[in-house]
């Protein structure tokens, strides 16, 4: 089966190379590769084999991912966002599930590969969960970083939605599940993270993943009282007492976040 792939990048011609590199290197070949830049202010430096189709402004997330599927040449689409670097097997363990089909998406998860600031180790424990233990999950919620999608199913259900700048796969995910389709978390799937991040980073990042609506006052309550029970207890436990501070300062980001209009 031929695979397009895609990285979005939006300002971060730092990192796209490896990303691209990644996909490049995989052990099943890859046939179409692009990077769709989001408005960036400055030139990506291109590599070999890798075109570049640019948009004049920022659109955000939605619009971009929009934009591969309508680009992509062959069904199945790989996507990697461009702070990540894919497992080399990625693909070549990903496509035995679209023999299925009513497989329209799989997906893997996150592995932190720097923890070298308390940053980048609370997002490895709190955002991306390297350490907790995972399991094949179907009827998944979707997340995009990184993924291989069925373009006909993603097509069929109306596509990512191009007005979302946060939680573009999510909702695209739960439509496909609405439509009879199945969309499948594997963990022999998974991606490093390898840049740094600073605490307001890692911050927005949890609000953008894990805030979906406005959040009121008892959801505020509610996630101060989660954030207090689990998160800063593990990171008491991992004796990790800066990661424990970003894990207070993190309820109250994600209440202001939800509740800023630009959002």
């Amino acid at each position: 089966m031929n695979v397009s792939a895609y990285v979005p990048c939006y300002n971060a011609g730092a990192t796209v190379q490896d990303a691209v590199r990644s996909i490049f290197d995989q052990t099943t070949p890859v046939a179409d590769v692009f990077v769709l830049d989001d408005g960036s202010t400055a030139e990506l430096a291109e590599l070999p084999g890798m075109k570049v189709i640019r948009s004049a402004v920022n659109r955000g997330r939605g619009a971009t991912r929009a934009m591969a599927i309508a680009h992509a040449q062959y069904d199945l689409v790989l996507g990697c966002d461009a702070s990540l670097r894919l497992d080399r097997n990625f693909v070549e363990r990903a496509l035995p599930w679209f023999d299925d089909a009513q497989v329209a998406a799989v997906f893997g998860w996150v592995k932190e590969e720097v923890s070298s600031t308390a940053a980048n180790r609370w997002r490895g424990r709190h955002l991306f969960q390297s350490d907790i233990p995972k399991a094949i999950s179907r009827k998944a919620s979707l997340a995009a970083g990184c993924c291989v999608v069925r373009k006909d199913a993603v097509e069929l259900v109306g596509g990512f939605d191009p007005s979302l700048v946060a939680g573009e796969d999510i909702d695209l995910g739960q439509r496909l599940l609405n439509t009879g389709f199945d969309v499948v978390f594997d963990p022999a799937l998974f991606a490093c993270s390898f840049v740094e991040n600073s605490v307001w980073e890692v911050l927005e990042r949890y609000a953008r993943w894990n805030t979906r609506n406005r959040m009121g006052v008892r959801d505020y309550l509610r996630q101060i009282n989660y954030t207090v029970k689990v998160m800063v207890t593990a990171d008491l436990r991992a004796k990790d007492f800066p990661a424990a501070c970003i894990s207070l300062l993190s309820p109250h980001y994600q209440f202001w976040k939800s509740r800023t209009p630009s959002r």
